[in-house]
C-alpha cells in the first residue's frame, strides 16, 4: 500500500456519475491529479451524495505519483468564509440562496431562501406534532386531498368561498348579513326575529281579521 500525503488543491473537473473529481495542485506546478473519489458519509445501505464545485478548495490524501488517493472535503478560507459562526448550529447553504439550518440550543429549525417548489412524496401517513404552526403563502396555498379533517376549531379570518356544496351538523351561529342566491329548503321552521315562517298570521286579513297560519 502506497503512503498517502495530506495536500491541498482546487477542483478542476467533476465526474457526477461516478462521484469523482480531478484536483489541481498549486504546490506541484498546478499539475492535476488522476480521477479521485470524494469521501461520502454513507454509500451502501444509506447513501449520501455531494460534490464540490469547480474551483472549490479541498484537502485530500494523495500518493507520491498523484494516481491514488481520496478527496476528504472542502475547506473554508478568507475568500469563502462560513455563513454562520455558532457551534450549536448545523447549516447548509445552496448557491441559489436556499438554506437549511438547525439550532440545537434553541431547538429551532429554519428552511428558507429562494425555494420555488417543496415536495414531500410518501406512501405512508405523515404526522406533524407541534405547538404552533404557521404557513405563509405569497400567492396560493393548495391542499390537494380527497378529504381533510380538522379535529379542533377552524377559523377563517377573511372571506370563505366553497364550491360543490356545504353540509354539516350541529347548527351554525352567524353574526352579520347573509346573502343567498337560490332557494332554501329546510325540514324545520325558520324564524326571523320573533316571527315564525310556519306559525305566523297577518293582522289585517279578510274583513280586517287576522289571517290563519300559512298553508
Amino acid at each position: 500500500m502506497k503512503a498517502l500525503q495530506l495536500m491541498f488543491g482546487t477542483i478542476s473537473q467533476i465526474d457526477e456519475q461516478n462521484v469523482r473529481v480531478r484536483v489541481r495542485l498549486p504546490t506541484c506546478d498546478n499539475l492535476r491529479t488522476a480521477w479521485l473519489p470524494v469521501l461520502q458519509r454513507n454509500t451502501q445501505n444509506n447513501k449520501d451524495y455531494g460534490l464540490p464545485d469547480v474551483g472549490e478548495q479541498v484537502n485530500l490524501l494523495l500518493d507520491a505519483d498523484g494516481d491514488d488517493g481520496v478527496v476528504l472535503g472542502a475547506v473554508y478560507s478568507d475568500v469563502d468564509p462560513p455563513t454562520v459562526a455558532n457551534r450549536d448550529k448545523r447549516r447548509v447553504d445552496f448557491a441559489d440562496g436556499t438554506f437549511v439550518e438547525y439550532d440545537r440550543k434553541n431547538h429551532a429549525m429554519a428552511i428558507g431562501g429562494e425555494i420555488q417548489a417543496l415536495t414531500l412524496i410518501t406512501q405512508a401517513t405523515v404526522l406533524i406534532q407541534t405547538q404552533t404552526a404557521s404557513v405563509i403563502a405569497r400567492d396560493i396555498l393548495t391542499l390537494d386531498s380527497p378529504e381533510a379533517i380538522a379535529t379542533g376549531n377552524f377559523t377563517v379570518q377573511k372571506r370563505l368561498t366553497y364550491q360543490g356544496g356545504l353540509s354539516g351538523r350541529g347548527g351554525a351561529d352567524i353574526d352579520g348579513s347573509v346573502g343567498i342566491k337560490g332557494g332554501i329548503q329546510t325540514t324545520e321552521d325558520i324564524k326571523t326575529a320573533q316571527t315564525s315562517v310556519d306559525d305566523h298570521a297577518h293582522s289585517n286579513g279578510h274583513d280586517g281579521k287576522p289571517t290563519g297560519k300559512p298553508l
